[in-house]
């Protein structure tokens, strides 16, 4: 494969999804890291990704891929981490389940006997929720983005702080040990924090091209992760920095 072809490729994924793996995009391409590198580097240097450890993220525009985009993204490792992350409810539980195509496959997989008190500023996860029988839905108002799915703004961000829940299910666009769960948008990103501010724990479904990669805003730090819900072919190093921090492996 031709620099230029690789070069095209790494672009389409990074409008797609955000963020590349050098190791993915190595065993993708049929090349050695270095040369991927190598690329990453160029493309950096164009101003076209913010390399990262382990890859790189997408700079505007490519990190402004919308849902619908992402929903066609890794729908199976999805559905799989969305059932193990259902199977984490108990019964009586309060939930915040915020934006993103894993949350609202969770908010899909939830079983329709369960009793739960769900929270949502996205209409995605509220729709999926809407005909449930056991659930009581709170749906956030705000300014809505479209791109993203969910509400923002000053009264989300009202309406969240009228509410606790005992778990938070956070969407993440990247995840590091290092700078633990970020996010792209700003507007965005202060929702989800608010949200974690007022749970008592958070949860995490998580695909591979994800885990070690890192957006422009802090969400939440590394150690403030209950539960990790992962790929089982997730790097093991990785894993274990944050079972270090406390997190609760859990594998689909």
């Amino acid at each position: 494969m031709l620099t230029e072809e690789r070069h095209q490729q790494i672009r389409d994924r990074l409008a797609a999804e955000g963020r590349v793996l050098a190791g993915e995009l190595a065993s993708r391409f049929g090349v050695s890291e270095d040369t991927v590198r190598r690329d990453l580097r160029e493309l950096a240097k164009a101003g076209q990704l913010r390399r990262v450890y382990g890859g790189a993220i997408a700079t505007a525009p490519f990190a402004a891929a919308t849902i619908g985009e992402r929903g066609s993204h890794a729908v199976e490792e999805k559905l799989r981490l969305a059932k193990v992350s259902a199977g984490l409810l108990a019964a009586g539980q309060s939930l915040f389940i915020d934006g993103g195509t894993t949350n609202e496959a969770v908010a899909r997989a939830i079983q329709r006997d369960i009793e739960l008190t769900v929270a949502t500023n996205s209409l995605g996860v509220a729709s999926a929720l809407a005909d449930h029988p056991s659930i009581r839905l709170i749906v956030l108002g705000g300014r809505y983005v479209r791109d993203l799915g969910t509400c923002v703004g000053g009264d989300t961000l009202a309406a969240v702080a009228q509410l606790s829940a005992d778990l938070f299910f956070l969407g993440s666009c990247g995840l590091d040990v290092a700078r633990g769960v970020t996010a792209f948008d700003s507007a965005e990103a202060e929702v989800k924090r608010a949200m974690a501010r007022n749970s008592a724990g958070i949860v995490i479904a998580v695909t591979n091209d994800k885990l070690a990669t890192a957006a422009p805003y802090r969400v939440a730090a590394p150690d403030a992760i209950r539960h990790l819900v992962v790929e089982k072919t997730a790097p093991a190093a990785i894993l274990a920095d944050f079972e270090r921090l406390g997190a609760e492996i859990h594998f689909a």
